[in-house]
């Protein structure tokens, strides 16, 4: 116990204040999507409707469950953080404050990622295969898996303002982050299965897109990466390729995935473009 405490306090107070307050959101928004899910189950069974009929609309309405889960859990840690910094905190400002602009690298990021993920599917996936387009579905799935990682980015980040966090402590945070979010996942999702490789990418791209101040880059690759990948080619973490546009009969490899990710992100690294 003596030795936690001597190692818990070497860690920096900026560091330990964002985690506990990321760590207080992780909670709730597992308490959200369990008291959701436990609702919506018991007044389907005052319905006397059979387990089938209840596990298939929680199926259909997942993204819409986690995404009111999200934006509950948002709510209530902002609240408690205006609480405990004892000051005016104006969120609304400090988002509008933000440098929302986007690189010009960005834009070659996305384009060398879709092609080279078209061309992975196509060698190592057995192409794509169509799948009928169901519009609500596919805007469920294009908003919630947005929603799914901007809005613990973006809670992330505005603490990281508030706080005035150093650049020494950037990475720190976000391995922490990435660890917290991948775990309150998997609580949540408890058959993420291959999507957690995606997880740990999209997360982690986010943030390193957004490191030198601004998250305009960040959100491009969620419009265009995140999101299109989910609705589009079927790499959606709540229902796979089941109502995706596009599926492929094959596993893709991780080793490929993993390596195209790493090229794009030497690219953005090391391009001298603005």
């Amino acid at each position: 116990m003596m030795i936690f405490k001597s190692w818990y306090q070497t860690i920096p107070n900026e560091i330990r204040t964002i985690t506990l307050y990321y760590l207080l959101y992780c909670f709730l928004f597992i308490l959200f999507h369990l008291v959701l899910v436990s609702t919506f189950s018991f007044f389907h069974f005052l319905l006397d409707h059979d387990m089938n009929t209840i596990e298939n609309w929680l199926y259909r309405n997942r993204w819409e469950i986690l995404s009111f889960s999200k934006i509950s859990s948002l709510f209530i840690s902002t609240q408690v953080t205006k609480l405990n910094r004892y000051e005016n905190i104006r969120y609304r400002d400090i988002f509008w404050s933000f440098n929302f602009k986007p690189s010009k690298k960005i834009f070659g990021v996305i384009f060398f990622l879709l092609i080279i993920f078209y061309a992975l599917i196509t060698q190592f996936g057995g192409g794509l295969v169509a799948n009928q387009f169901r519009e609500e579905i596919f805007y469920s799935s294009f908003m919630g898996s947005l929603m799914f990682f901007l809005i613990d980015f973006f809670f992330i980040f505005t603490l990281m303002e508030i706080l005035k966090i150093k650049k020494a402590f950037y990475n720190s945070i976000m391995y922490t982050s990435v660890f917290l979010f991948i775990i309150s996942s998997k609580i949540a999702l408890p058959y993420l299965n291959k999507f957690y490789i995606f997880l740990l990418i999209h997360f982690l791209m986010l943030f390193i897109l957004s490191k030198k101040g601004s998250i305009g880059d960040a959100v491009i690759y969620s419009l265009f990466i995140i999101a299109p990948l989910n609705s589009i080619f079927g790499l959606d973490i709540v229902w796979d390729n089941t109502y995706a546009l596009f599926e492929y009969p094959k596993s893709l490899p991780s080793v490929g995935i993993l390596a195209i990710w790493s090229v794009a992100v030497g690219y953005y690294h090391y391009s001298k473009a603005d």
